[in-house]
Parts: structure tokens; C-alpha cells; sequence
């Protein structure tokens, strides 16, 4: 087997970091890049000893780069990079448009540019995402519901050149939206350029490592944040990927001569609703969770998104520190039902580790505990707010 080496971008994120120490154990050379001080940042390291990732292997090299600044994204190419992951994205749902433009639309385009000039290159893996098949409709508006997604369903690989939405459903915040016109833009140079192109689609990911998404829900019904839920949540369905599934497909799929060209939807086998999902985290927590019987996802969702507005307000206003699962941008995503398909991914020949998200919670909430993450002491956001400052 010849060597590959691999680029990681978003190295210092959630999936990255997971996916770096995976292809090292796997033996490749990767060069790991991300913003220099995101290296640097205490909830970086904190996070890369409790998961195991050696920055001192002697496969990896950590080369920090922007994506915005094209020259550092150019560098990253010194070496004969023969695989990149593109991992990199802005994923805050309360950060503005256009600075999630200019990192996840335009960072992208910079690297696709560089990658082109790169004649080493055999895989371009992207990093996409389920949210760009949009929000379902409901049975009450007399529409389909509940249709699985798949890869034929409308989305950026099969879009008219001026489609901005997924055709009968609608992206529902404007990272989805950013998420859309990037893997757009990968399809495009794939087709003109001859990027050779492979898309992943995780489900929200979670597992070892994660206070955001599934992670911070974990971590606020660990802390009382979430006192109950409304009882309708039982018709409504939640997805999932573990962060182990997302990075070894990834790495499982990148030499398959077959999937040059290909996307794929990376998402467990579980079909649960948001019920289901949320009561078994606080089973596991020690924790009960009401069911508020007049109470609507519908109704909750207008609540909410009031209630991340203030809260974005105050940490703004008066540095007042965010709950994680509050933001406008997340509560977009209530009182809509997901269900993906994952055929392909399994057709092409990947054995998830975690087929049951049930399974991935417990390993994950056993992580978490003996990280010390379920302390009620523990407080990591204030911990690394307060090495910042100093």
C-alpha cells in the first residue's frame, strides 16, 4: 500500500482531532492545519490529552493556516498532500452571516483552488451535511412526511445551477445555508475542474469530546438546563452519527475507486424520536425529564428562539456565557422530524462501530464521566473563558 498523505483541515475541531488520530493509528502521514491560536487554545489541549491524540507523533506535522488568507492555504500543499479531509466549517449557529460566508463559502473556494494545483492528489474528501435535504414538511400542512432522505433526494450534488433551496423543503438557519452553496461549489469543480471529489453527509455527530450539538444537550440535562420537554416530542424524529462512524467512513471510503464523484449520507441505523433520544440521556444521567402534556414542539420553538436572542443579547451585552443548546439558530431545528437513509453508505461496505445510537450514548455519557465532564462543579466554558483573558 503506497503512503498517503493526508491534510486535515479543522484539525482542532470535534470531528478533526478524531479523525487526525485515526489516520495516524492507521499509519498514514497527515499534516493537521487550523487557525494558529485555535492550537494554542487551552479547551484544544485539554480536549487532545482526554481523547489521546499525540501532537507529538512523528507522522504529524501541525501546520496552522486560514482559510480566508488564500497564501496560507496555498502552503499547506509543500508537502505531496495525496488525500485532504475537509473537516473545516464554521459551525455556530449564532455567528453572522457573512462571517459564516467567508469562512465555510469563500475558505472553501480557496481551498478547492490549491487542492487543484496539487498534482499529487488522489481524494478530495468534503465534509457536507444531512441539513442541506432542509426541513420536511409536517402532516398537518398535507405534505409528505417523515420520507426518508437519500442521496437522489434534492440537494447541492443535483441542483440547478440557480437553485438556492432544496427543492419542496427549506434550509432552516444560515449555517445550513452556507453548508448548501459550499458542497454546491465542490460539485462545480468536481463536474468543470476535475477536483476529484467525495461527499460526506453526517448526521449531527456526537461522542467523545463534544459540548456542542448532542454533546451539549448531554451536558445540560446533566445540569438541570433542560426541566422537561413537551409531550408531542414523541412524533417527532432525531438523527445521529458518533464521531467514530463520521471519521471511519471518511477514512474507509477515501480510496474507493467507486466513490469518485459519489456522496454519501453517514448516519446510524437508529429511527427514535426526540422523546425517545432525550429520555434516555437522563436515564443514564440519573435525571427525569417531565412531559408537559399542553405543551407543542410548535409552540416551543417561537419560545425559544426569543429566549437565544436575549441570551446572545446578554453575552454580548454583558458577557454573560452562553448555553450551548439556546441559540437561535439551533432552536430553528424544533418541531422538524428527520429521518436519512444511509443505504449507501452500508452498500458501499462500512460496518458502523455504532449502528445504535443507544449504544454510542452510553460510551459517550461513560466518557464523560470519567473525563470529569459531569462533576456539577465542572464549568469548562467559564475554565477556558478565563485562560483567555489572561
Amino acid at each position: 500500500m503506497s503512503e498517503r498523505v493526508c491534510l486535515v483541515t479543522g484539525a482542532c475541531g470535534f470531528t478533526g482531532s478524531h479523525l487526525v488520530k485515526m489516520l495516524l493509528a492507521r499509519g498514514d502521514r497527515v499534516v493537521a492545519t487550523d487557525l494558529s491560536r485555535a492550537f494554542e487554545h487551552p479547551k484544544t489541549k485539554h480536549i487532545f490529552g482526554l481523547i489521546g491524540l499525540d501532537t507529538n507523533h512523528p507522522n504529524l506535522s501541525i501546520t496552522p493556516a486560514d482559510l480566508t488568507d488564500q497564501s496560507s492555504v496555498g502552503a499547506l500543499f509543500a508537502e505531496p498532500i495525496t488525500h485532504v479531509f475537509h473537516t473545516a466549517s464554521l459551525y455556530d449557529y449564532s455567528a453572522p452571516m457573512e462571517v459564516l460566508r467567508r469562512i465555510n463559502v469563500d475558505g472553501s473556494v480557496h481551498l478547492f483552488d490549491a487542492a487543484l494545483e496539487c498534482k499529487t492528489l488522489k481524494r478530495f474528501v468534503h465534509w457536507s451535511t444531512c441539513g442541506v435535504f432542509g426541513k420536511p414538511y409536517t402532516a398537518k400542512s398535507d405534505r409528505k412526511c417523515n420520507i426518508p432522505f437519500d442521496e437522489s433526494s434534492s440537494s447541492p450534488k443535483n441542483a440547478t445551477p440557480d437553485q438556492a433551496q432544496p427543492a419542496g423543503t427549506h434550509l432552516v438557519n444560515d449555517y445550513s445555508v452556507t453548508k448548501w452553496e459550499q458542497e454546491k461549489i465542490a460539485w462545480r469543480y468536481h463536474r468543470e475542474k476535475g477536483l476529484p471529489l467525495t461527499v460526506v453527509r453526517p448526521a449531527p455527530v456526537y461522542g467523545p469530546g463534544s459540548d456542542y450539538g448532542h454533546g451539549g444537550i448531554t451536558l445540560a440535562i446533566n445540569r438541570g438546563l433542560v426541566p422537561f420537554i413537551p409531550k408531542d416530542s414523541r412524533n417527532y424524529i432525531t438523527t445521529s452519527v458518533h464521531v467514530e462512524d463520521i471519521a471511519g467512513f471518511a477514512v474507509f471510503i477515501a480510496d474507493k475507486d467507486e466513490a469518485l464523484g459519489e456522496d454519501y449520507n453517514v448516519i446510524d441505523d437508529s429511527i427514535i424520536s426526540y422523546q425517545e433520544f432525550l429520555d434516555y440521556i437522563a436515564l443514564l444521567l440519573g435525571r427525569n425529564l417531565p412531559k408537559v402534556p399542553l405543551l407543542t414542539m410548535p409552540m416551543l420553538r417561537p419560545f425559544a428562539i426569543v429566549s437565544a436572542k436575549v441570551w446572545v443579547y446578554l453575552e454580548k451585552s454583558f458577557n454573560v456565557p452562553r448555553i450551548r443548546i439556546l441559540e437561535v439558530g439551533s432552536a430553528t431545528y424544533m418541531s422538524s422530524s428527520y429521518w436519512i437513509a444511509n443505504a449507501k453508505s452500508k452498500a458501499a461496505g462500512y460496518a458502523y462501530r455504532y449502528p445504535d445510537v443507544r449504544a454510542g450514548l452510553r460510551d459517550t455519557i461513560h466518557w464523560f464521566r470519567d473525563a470529569g465532564w459531569l462533576d456539577p462543579k465542572y464549568n469548562p466554558h467559564g475554565i477556558w473563558q478565563e485562560n483567555l483573558k489572561k
